[in-house]
């Protein structure tokens, strides 16, 4: 099975679209709600019908993929029409379940790229796992036979395990993609670039993979329980982005708690009052110090 329709033109259904059709697939339609978008996508490909019909009786397409938001899948489900002659409904999800397809068609299936895609950015498809799932073994087969077409790295993953798989994915790129972000503006508030860390950056990651465990290459204040060095960075967190004292508090007490120094954010946050009244301490007795050496009333006269 090598002809393919698209049930959606954002930048998963792009990928997938030019990476099969430059492997050999052929692209029938492509559908959007928006036609424009559908004709804007359409046109990357040798023959391809843009459609915001989902009317597809008379399609000449075998395989169907939904590449769109997992809540539209659903609603996709209800609304599409697939031809009489044998064909393969599946979803591109990594969070869906395979069953949601079952109200729509027969022989469904999941088409998962463990990937994230951007416009602006090629995807070398040789490198991506494929993850794959179907009612049957036929259905499986020729998943994989399509899959295979642009990558080498195709596994049978179930709902369950690739749910999982997911949640980890949301962690792995979602996550630390956010946390880069916050460092380039804390970067920038030091008249720096993000590009300034990447070397620092890039260790980290190649360590990771390197070790046995990424936790085994953990550095900073936080696994060596450096409570005055945490306590400077929350200073400068609440003065200069507060938005992000949360965050760094949950993130070392993450630390601390699985290296077996935990120590709560009420705690840090206790530290802070104590280091506080300390500082306050020393500035009445600097003050008491002052007035000590300073000459009483009588003498201030009589040098007079």
């Amino acid at each position: 099975m090598k002809n393919i329709s698209l049930i959606g033109s954002g930048k998963v259904a792009t990928h997938l679209g030019l990476a099969l059709e430059d492997k050999g697939a052929i692209i029938h339609e492509v559908y959007s709600r928006n036609l424009k978008h559908a004709k804007k996508l359409s046109k990357n490909f040798y023959d391809a019908i843009p459609t915001d019909s989902l009317d597809f009786t008379k399609s000449e397409a075998e395989i169907f993929i939904i590449a769109v938001s997992d809540g539209a899948i659903e609603e996709i489900c209800k609304q599409i029409e697939l031809p009489k002659h044998r064909c393969i409904l599946a979803h591109t999800s990594g969070a869906t379940p395979m069953e949601i397809l079952a109200q729509a068609h027969v022989l469904t299936g999941v088409f998962y790229p463990l990937q994230t895609f951007s416009f602006d950015k090629e995807v070398d498809f040789k490198k991506v796992p494929l993850c794959i799932d179907g009612t049957s073994q036929s259905v499986l087969d020729n998943l994989a036979a399509l899959a295979m077409r642009i990558t080498p790295k195709v596994f049978h993953i179930n709902s369950e395990e690739r749910k999982k798989l997911h949640l980890s994915a949301v962690f792995a790129c979602n996550f630390t993609n956010h946390l880069l972000e916050v460092s380039s503006q804390l970067v920038k508030n030091a008249g720096l670039e993000l590009n300034d860390l990447k070397h620092l950056i890039y260790e980290t990651v190649d360590k990771a993979f390197a070790v046995d465990s990424p936790k085994d290459g953990q550095t900073g204040p936080a696994i060596r329980g450096d409570k005055k060095t945490i306590l400077k960075h929350e200073k400068e967190l609440q003065k200069d982005f507060p938005e992000f004292l949360g965050m760094y508090q949950l993130m070392t007490d993450a630390i601390m708690e699985k290296q077996g120094n935990y120590i709560t954010a009420d705690q840090i946050l206790s530290m802070d009052t104590q280091s506080q009244e300390l500082d306050n301490e020393a500035s009445d007795n600097q003050e008491t110090d002052e007035l000590d050496t300073k000459p009483d009333n009588d003498d201030f006269y009589l040098s007079e």
